[in-house]
């Protein structure tokens, strides 16, 4: 007799014959308190319901359980959890907003394995499951039980929510194990967020290698990064251009992250190794930002912060500098965004951000965007993002609305052919990083696709050798590479933990090296050798 098999039944059984595949090391099912092969961690604060196992911070004392593990040659690891968040709140003293810096204070909804190479794991917060980096899944973590599934191999990590592969994690098991012990451990790891779950089971085992790695396509080699120190201010979040030339700028924040801050424009004649303040652009909440040379090789700058004048108009700076940087003339300047994008309220802004071009034409174009309070329907205040291109025909006195890209603030957009542009914006509520494509030279743009990455200021350089690097932090400095003009990232690397703004630049010095900055925890500087591996 003949029979069809439905889909779903198919896929069922493939599933359940895969599963078979993995034995499991360690299994907890909430029947009783971990005990035996699990050992606690401080004193938690653990329940047992009909739903399974209660486990509450909420205090400046964490606790966990840990189980040790034998990692198998040739394996790969299935860590499985079944679990539902109730609260979170965050890492910041008397806030109640869930931060989502896990990084900094521990987490209080947390799962980590090692292997006793790498180590890395889930965070649960109440508005999503993230790693511990930079891997984030929006979602509500509160409304039900989910099951998520970590499938470590080497140094990558998938995770699925529900039986659903939500991100590849291409080096996202990456950092370097505290010590040789394997092992997983659940519970809470924070000092200041607070926050519980119901745990129903947690388990993790080993399965012969599905697939092995695919050999990289990139060699990467890191120089020994240097501090570029300054005595009199603290210097964060860099935004670096290549003159050529042999000259270096980079405009850098100098207060306290707000409207209006002050900024320095330092230029460096040996590749990035010394900086200096440029006399009259330094300490000025008028500092130029982008910066691009000019066909007739001047400079042209423009400030970051614009102003409303009383008659509706938005105005800003335009800075003239010569070929070496030496001297400059500082004009007013006009952004002409359309009536829904442009400043009506007090606290709406326009940002010149840090990507600028020359044009065939003769005229530049330069990113911008706009932050606009709106009332929701239900009458609640609402700040809406947009990224916007502007050009300008006379030297950056006007610039005037081309095109608008998408939602989204601090956007980094490279031109990838006379045609061809792509864009990426900051993660923003969601964490997740979101990146545009153009096909008619910026004049129209797709929809959003959210990457599996964030977080803040992504940095975009299409390399000499055909390679694009994306630069971005928080809660490390990161970079990924693509070799498709950003159509996937095969190439995750985490170039450092420390924390601080985590904001990073980037640009092509010298072909197949980069000059990558960051501010975590100090303004510091390294060379990245960006290798195509045939």
């Amino acid at each position: 007799m003949h029979m069809t098999l439905r889909l779903p039944f198919l896929l069922l059984l493939v599933a359940s014959l895969h599963a078979e595949d993995i034995t499991w090391q360690i299994q907890y099912d909430a029947k009783s308190l971990p005990g035996e092969v699990w050992k606690a961690s401080g004193t938690p604060k653990a329940t047992l319901e009909a739903d399974g196992l209660r486990l509450i911070d909420d205090d400046k004392d964490f606790a966990n359980f840990r189980a040790a593990f034998k990692p198998e040659a040739d394996s790969e690891i299935i860590v499985e959890v079944v679990a539902k968040v109730f609260s979170t709140t965050g890492s910041q003293k008397n806030k109640t907003s869930a931060s989502l810096w896990p990084w900094r204070d521990g987490a209080p909804v947390s799962v980590f394995v090692s292997d006793g190479r790498h180590q890395e794991g889930l965070v649960l917060f109440a508005n999503q499951a993230a790693s511990h980096t930079d891997r984030f899944i929006p979602m509500d973590t509160t409304n039900r039980f989910h099951t998520y599934r970590l499938i470590i191999r080497g140094t990558d990590m998938e995770m699925w929510v529900d039986g659903v592969k939500k991100v590849e994690g291409q080096g996202a098991f990456w950092k370097p194990a505290d010590s040789p012990e394997a092992f997983i451990q659940f519970g809470s790891s924070a000092k200041t967020a607070t926050g519980g779950a119901i745990w129903q089971s947690v388990r993790l085992g080993t399965r012969k290698t599905t697939a092995p790695l695919p050999p990289s396509p990139i060699k990467l080699t890191l120089s020994e990064p240097w501090d570029i120190p300054r005595d009199d201010i603290r210097q964060t979040r860099p935004y670096l251009y290549d003159l050529g030339q042999g000259l270096l700028l980079m405009s850098v924040a100098q207060g306290p992250d707000a409207f209006y801050e002050p900024y320095g424009l330092l230029k460096s004649t040996d590749a990035g190794k010394t900086w200096s303040p440029i006399p009259g652009l330094d300490k000025l909440d008028t500092t130029p930002l982008p910066c691009v040379r000019r066909p007739d090789g001047k400079i042209l700058a423009v400030s970051r912060w614009t102003r409303t004048q009383p008659d509706g108009r938005v105005t800003g700076k335009t800075a003239h500098l010569n070929t070496d940087a030496t001297s400059f003339e500082m004009i007013d300047n006009e952004i002409q965004l359309p009536k829904e994008f442009t400043n009506e309220a007090k606290g709406d802004q326009i940002i010149c951000e840090r990507h600028i071009w020359n044009d065939a034409d003769g005229g530049a174009t330069m990113v911008v965007w706009s932050r606009k309070a709106v009332k929701l329907p239900d009458g609640r205040n609402n700040t809406v993002r947009m990224f916007h291109l502007m050009r300008s025909t006379d030297e950056g006195k006007t610039w005037t609305h081309f095109s608008t890209v998408g939602p989204g603030g601090e956007p980094a957009v490279v031109r990838l052919s006379d045609t061809e542009q792509t864009a990426i914006i900051r993660g923003d509520r969601n964490s997740r990083m979101k990146q545009m494509f153009s096909h008619d030279a910026g004049k129209t743009w797709s929809k959003p696709i959210e990457l599996e990455v964030g977080r803040v200021l992504p940095d975009l350089c299409l390399m000499s050798n055909g390679v694009l690097a994306c630069s971005y932090g928080r809660p490390a400095s990161c970079l990924m590479f693509s070799l498709d003009g950003g159509q996937s990232w095969p190439v995750h690397h985490v170039i450092s933990e420390k924390v601080g703004f985590n904001y990073t630049s980037i640009r092509e010095i010298s072909p197949g090296k980069l000059l990558y900055i960051h501010d975590a925890p100090k303004m510091n500087a390294m060379v990245i050798e960006v290798e195509r591996v045939k």
